[in-house]
């Protein structure tokens, strides 16, 4: 079962919004507890400085503090205040005798005559936090307290008191993140919509410079992509109409041939028009192979080439020996110049491609046709040059048209003018060039240029091989 797409503003909301939301309550637990003992801090601070301002009203007392002897001692007046004071105090005598108590504070005492410091008591089932100050020679002892509950309700008062920024600005930044990567993936959806209403004849590339630069990348590959699909679908086309109007003249030509031997006489007018009837059908036959192989070509790219060793000298050879007939037959002499050179590639579409040159070489040669293998700055070359009338302005622009059949061929008017182009698509599946251009001696020469991944050293002229 195939999953569910998943939906990258989604994504980025919940991850940034979780991680907004876990930082906030591990930054509000530490925040709480620093608050907790920092109020703490600040109460027991509080209660040694109410010890010590009673100590210093005790010691302006001190003659009344040894006449007490009720031991409960005097609960000083209620002051009427806007703020609930809750710390409570104690004044003991030299005699352990209580002599002064706040309002509040319990009869019994808050902590043991001999306490010294912080301490906690528990009175009446109320528990306090205590602290203890005497003066000189115990004469007065103060006990002063606040509860524990009091003291920490407060305290936690405070620290979620302290929260509630925290909580605002953390949903505020939860919306801000939503926003942004809502305001972020909007290009990204227009782009996306764009795309969709794209032909595919479409050409032009998609205005994308608004998207992060992170996507540039890809919106760079999308329009190489578009180019490829476009220029695959033109030369489909073109190849397809180009093929089907070059079809018309055999296709006629078998219709007119199959007439006149219908109609024939004689025994000899018959027979020609069957010869005729074949030749043009082997002309068909092989415009329709051409067309075929190109359009192979064309659905291959550079990855589906094969990989491996092609020793382009020794594929020459075999070449040679299938034209040799042929080259005999016409008088031509294919003379083979190989060092030992090798390229990684597809042995089958490199051999297509030499028997397209020598095709076009006997097709316009007069006596001789020179081919070269070599290696030239990490490239094989392959040359073929020919005596012939060589490439005249117009076939010079127009050699690698599809269907271009330049007026230099006197010879025959077999071939389909897709030669060369195959020569040239071959080349790029193997990131190599073609050239064309004038021979040493007239006539004509292409050069085609592969990239040589394993060569030897030794080179030599091969047998000249003569057709007569």
């Amino acid at each position: 079962m195939t999953a569910a797409p998943w939906s990258l503003r989604n994504r980025l909301t919940l991850t940034l919004g979780a991680a907004t939301l876990i930082i906030w309550c591990a930054s509000s637990l530490w925040l709480y507890r620093e608050v907790i003992h920092t109020a703490n801090r600040l109460f027991d601070a509080a209660l040694d400085h109410t010890a010590n301002a009673v100590l210093a009203v005790v010691r302006n007392e001190a003659s009344e503090l040894t006449e007490t002897k009720e031991g409960v001692g005097f609960e000083l007046a209620v002051i009427d205040q806007a703020t609930q004071n809750d710390t409570v105090y104690q004044v003991l005598g030299p005699n352990g005798i209580m002599v002064f108590r706040s309002h509040g504070a319990p009869i019994a005492p808050l902590a043991a005559a001999q306490s010294r410091g912080f301490g906690i008591t528990r009175i009446d089932g109320k528990e306090y936090r205590v602290f203890t100050l005497a003066t000189e020679l115990n004469a007065a002892t103060i006990h002063v307290a606040q509860p524990m509950s009091r003291r920490t309700e407060l305290a936690r008062v405070g620290a979620l008191r302290l929260q509630i920024p925290g909580a605002v600005l953390m949903l505020s930044l939860i919306g801000a993140v939503a926003w942004s990567v809502r305001k972020t993936t909007v290009p990204i959806v227009r782009y996306a919509g764009s795309l969709d209403t794209l032909t595919a004849e479409a050409e032009v590339p998609i205005e994308g410079t608004d998207l992060p630069r992170e996507l540039q990348p890809v919106v760079r590959a999308i329009d190489r992509l578009m180019q490829r699909v476009h220029d695959s679908i033109i030369r489909e086309r073109t190849l397809t109409a180009d093929a089907a109007h070059e079809l018309r003249n055999p296709l006629a030509a078998l219709r007119m041939q199959a007439q006149v031997a219908l109609r024939a006489r004689s025994p000899e007018e018959r027979n020609t028009a069957l010869s005729e009837l074949l030749r043009a059908s082997d002309r068909a036959s092989r415009m329709v192979d051409a067309v075929l192989t190109l359009a192979r070509l064309d659905a291959s790219t550079s990855a589906q080439i094969s990989g491996n060793t092609v020793h382009l000298d020794q594929l020459v050879e075999l070449i040679a020996a299938e034209f040799s007939v042929i080259a005999a037959t016409l008088g031509i002499t294919i003379r083979r110049v190989c060092e030992q050179v090798a390229v990684t590639g597809d042995q089958d579409a490199l051999a297509i491609l030499l028997r397209n040159l020598l095709s076009n070489a006997l097709r316009y040669a007069h006596k001789r046709i020179r081919v070269e293998i070599g290696a030239e700055d990490k490239y094989a070359t392959i040359v073929v040059a020919d005596d012939g009338p060589g490439f005249s302005e117009e076939s010079s622009t127009r050699a690698f048209n599809r269907f271009f059949r330049g007026p230099e061929a006197t010879q025959s008017s077999d071939g389909a003018g897709l030669g060369l182009a195959m020569v040239l698509r071959i080349a790029q599946l193997h990131s190599g060039t073609v050239e064309i251009g004038p021979g040493h001696n007239g006539g004509a020469r292409v050069t085609v240029k592969l990239r040589c991944l394993c060569q030897d050293s030794s080179a030599g002229d091969s047998p000249v091989t003569s057709v007569d």
